[in-house]
Parts: C-alpha cells; sequence; structure tokens
C-alpha cells in the first residue's frame, strides 16, 4: 500500500516537462500494479489522483491575449506552442485509459464525484491545447460506458461544486434580475481569475449547455446565467464570443415563459448590445467578425423568444438595426470584411422583421448606394456578393413599399454595373451582371404590379441616355 502511495504522489518542483515525464513514469509502474491486483481499480483514491493530475497545468496555457489597435491583417493568427504540451498530452491519455479501467471496475454508485466527471468533460473540446485526438476519443468512450457522468444530476453538481463558487453573482438566488451595471464596466474593469484557476470553465459549461435538457433547465438557470455574464463582461473579444455562442445555445432550450419569469430578457439585451460596435480599429477584424456573428445571432434568437407579440419584436429588431447595421456602417463601413458580414446581418434582421423593415428603406437604399457605388466595389468579391444577396432579400420582403426608392436602388445598381463591366471587357465577369440585371427585372415587376411601369422604363431611359456603358444594363434580352 506505501508503493502505491508513492505513485500518487505529484512532484512539487522541477520543470514542466521532468515534472510530467516522473508522472508519466509513475503511472506505468501503476498501470503495471493494477494489472497484477485489479481489486485496486475500484480504489477512490486511485479516482481522485487521476482527476488531480488530468486538471490542465496553470504553467502552460497560454498568456491572455487582449484585442490590439495595431491589428495587422497579414499577420497569421497567433497560435500556441504545442511542443511544451506534449508531456501531459502523453499523461492525460494514460491517466483517461486508467479512469475507464477503474470506472469499469467501480459498481456504479448514488451519485457520481463531480471532480471525476468534471475531469472526464475537461477533454470534450478538440480546440483546448490540452486535449488531443486520442483523450478526446477516450473522453467520449467513457461518457458512453458510463452515462451517469453527464446525467443532469452530475452536470448540476459541477455547477454548484465548481462552476457557481468561481463566478461572483449579482443576480438573485433565483436568477432573477437586479439592477447591473452595465457591460464593459465595474467588473469587466477587472482581470478575471477563471481562465488560471479553471481553464475548461468554457469547455464545461458548453458541454452542460448541450446536454441538459429542458427540463432540467429550470433548476441549472440560475447557475448557468451568472458565469455566462461574467465571462461576457470581459473585455478580451474571444470572451465575449463563447459566451454569446453559449447563450446562442442555450435561449432556445428554456421552458416557457422562463425570461419573463425572471425578467431577464432586458438584462442579456443590455450586455449583449454594445457588443454590436465593438469594430475596427479598436476591435481587431479577427475578433470582431466572430463576435458580430454570434451577438446578432443570440440577439435575435432573444427577441424571437422573449416575445410572441410581432409589433414588440419589430420595435426589438428596430434597435439592433439602428445600433448594430446604421452605426457599425458609419464607424467600420470603409472595413471590406466588416462590411460583408454588417450586409450579411442585414438581410437575416429583414427577413425577421418581415414588412416592418419597409421603416428602414430610407437607410438601406443608401448603404446599398454607398457600397455599390464604391469604385473599388468590384475588388471587394465578398463584399458585392453579399450586398447584392441583400438587395434581392430587401425587394422581396419590401416590395410593398419599395417603389418610391426604385430611383435610389436603380442608380446604385447603374453605378456598379459601370464598376464591374463598363470599361473594355469588363472587371467583374458574367455573374455579376446577370445578377445586376436580374434586379432591374425585379424592380420592374413592382413598378409593373402597382401600375407604375412607365415609370421606370423613363428612369432606365435617362440613365441609359447619361452614360451609353448603361445601355446593356436594360436589355431585356
Amino acid at each position: 500500500m506505501d508503493e502505491l502511495r508513492s505513485l500518487y504522489e505529484i512532484p512539487a518542483s522541477g520543470d514542466t516537462s521532468s515534472k510530467y515525464e516522473k508522472i508519466q513514469a509513475n503511472l506505468a509502474k501503476l498501470s503495471v500494479l493494477l494489472d497484477s491486483t485489479p481489486d485496486l481499480l475500484s480504489s477512490e483514491e486511485l479516482q481522485t489522483y487521476l482527476a488531480t493530475i488530468l486538471h490542465p497545468p496553470q504553467e502552460l496555457l497560454p498568456e491572455e491575449q487582449y484585442f490590439r489597435e495595431d491589428d495587422d491583417e497579414s499577420k497569421d493568427e497567433p497560435t500556441s506552442d504545442q511542443t511544451a504540451w506534449h508531456p501531459f498530452h502523453r499523461v492525460s491519455e494514460k491517466a483517461l485509459t486508467l479512469l475507464h479501467s477503474s470506472l469499469s471496475h467501480t459498481p456504479s454508485p448514488s451519485a457520481v464525484n463531480p471532480t471525476i466527471a468534471m475531469a472526464v468533460v475537461t477533454y470534450t473540446n478538440p480546440t483546448d491545447p490540452w486535449t488531443t485526438p486520442t483523450s478526446q476519443q477516450l473522453s467520449t468512450t467513457l461518457q458512453s460506458s458510463n452515462q451517469d457522468l453527464t446525467s443532469p444530476q452530475t452536470l448540476l453538481a459541477i455547477l454548484k461544486t465548481t462552476i457557481k463558487p468561481l463566478f461572483k453573482s449579482s443576480l438573485t438566488p433565483a436568477g432573477r434580475a437586479p439592477r447591473r451595471e452595465s457591460t464593459n464596466k465595474g467588473a469587466a474593469l477587472q482581470t478575471p481569475t477563471w481562465p488560471k484557476e479553471l481553464p475548461q470553465a468554457m469547455t464545461l459549461l458548453s458541454h452542460i449547455t448541450t446536454h441538459l435538457s429542458t427540463d432540467s433547465l429550470e433548476s441549472a438557470w440560475p447557475l448557468l446565467i451568472p458565469p455566462l455574464l461574467s465571462i461576457h463582461d470581459s473585455t478580451n473579444p474571444e470572451h465575449k464570443t463563447a459566451a454569446s455562442n453559449l447563450l446562442l445555445a442555450l435561449l432556445p432550450k428554456l421552458p416557457d415563459g422562463l425570461l419573463a419569469r425572471t425578467g431577464l430578457a432586458p438584462v442579456l439585451r443590455d450586455a449583449l448590445v454594445p457588443d454590436l460596435l465593438l469594430l475596427p480599429p479598436l476591435t481587431p477584424t479577427r475578433y470582431s467578425i466572430p463576435l458580430l456573428q454570434a451577438t446578432y445571432a443570440v440577439l435575435r434568437t432573444l427577441t424571437r423568444i422573449s416575445t410572441s407579440d410581432t409589433r414588440h419584436r419589430a420595435e426589438q429588431l428596430d434597435v439592433i438595426f439602428r445600433s448594430g447595421i446604421i452605426r457599425g456602417f458609419t464607424f467600420a463601413g470603409e472595413n471590406a470584411r466588416v462590411a460583408e458580414e454588417l450586409m450579411r446581418q442585414i438581410s437575416a434582421l429583414v427577413i425577421d422583421m418581415g414588412v416592418y423593415a419597409v421603416r428602414h428603406l430610407g437607410d438601406l437604399v443608401q448603404v446599398f448606394g454607398t457600397v455599390l457605388g464604391d469604385p473599388f466595389v468590384g475588388l471587394a468579391r465578398g463584399l458585392l456578393t453579399a450586398t447584392l444577396d441583400t438587395v434581392e432579400v430587401v425587394l422581396g420582403v419590401c416590395w410593398v413599399r419599395i417603389c418610391g426608392y426604385v430611383p435610389g436602388v436603380l442608380k446604385a445598381v447603374a453605378s456598379c454595373y459601370a464598376t464591374v463591366y463598363g470599361e473594355g471587357e469588363g472587371k467583374g465577369g458574367t455573374e455579376v451582371v446577370d445578377r445586376l440585371k436580374k434586379i432591374v427585372s425585379i424592380l420592374r415587376a413592382v413598378m409593373a404590379a402597382e401600375k407604375r411601369e412607365a415609370e421606370i422604363l423613363e428612369l432606365e431611359k435617362n440613365i441609359a441616355q447619361a452614360d451609353g456603358r448603361l445601355a446593356g444594363l436594360f436589355d431585356s434580352g
């Protein structure tokens, strides 16, 4: 027994590599001992030791990356040095193998030790630096053969014993909303401790959010929302993106009426809306675009599930449109990648708004004119494609009121045509030209439905007379 306990010792000194080489040697001896004495596999002390060494070591974790104003798009994404992790990778794979053998020899307890479950769940995300394909597969095998590891009771225990103590909350015990400082104030100015103390926090929360059923979320709600809001309040845009993505997965699973009962919908909205303006140059493009994608998606989902009243829903979407789209183009519209993302978000918002989107037609046509009238739009093919997609969406949804804006749309389309096709052999190719002609056809059809076909034909004639290169745009053949 003394020999066994000596193998459970974790070196307290020495560099990380030698430390885990020593642990690996101990695990090899332990494996031989357990093969000859299988009764020891059911030892609780063994399982606790394995769970302890499976915790990602702080000394190998990368330094926190915060956004820099001097973002250089030509630089590669920052990458962590995986070589330093290799000794730990070997230890974690061996420890998970032994843990699987131990749990296989242990009678099913009435309640799974949350520390053991947490150690297994830690290796479910392949993007984590401590996870290898082998350790992820071992984690999956452990979960499939020990389903109690991911039971609602076990996941709730992880939230209560590990997650909750790490994140201070201003919410009431029932998960209701008191007065709360807005995002980017107060807690946002403090350096969070969880990335070092519990680096697998996002992996645990992601796994819990994915596996908890709607029935279990009522009791888990006050345990989930505080850490998600705390993570989101970080000044690190990657943390904000991760928290928003978790909210996006969580919200559709909530029990009916939970948001209304807890009053958290406006709290979540107030926390998320400022993220719509985390734009270049203050927030590097590589961080801004994933954050915009996550934030618009979660705000649209929050709007959809927080109210069933169509008009009220449209009013909330109006706020997103004005706060995000209009101000976004004002502050970062010259960034082609950001403008492309904003265009794609316009399409989604217009579809969600339905006919209520007509109140934004003036702003939309102005944005289309700015983008399509840019003499360099042909060089930003992604932005050009997204803009043409969005024009078609807006025409399809808002056709009942589009007639008054036809001159502006036609001018924007003509400017784009002159840019991508009007010089020599053309810069844009036939696909863009065909799409521009399609938009003209849609405008004609809308005007014809309103008995105003003569007006658009007169507009086309005037445009073609002003610039003969544009005559081909109005060729119906």
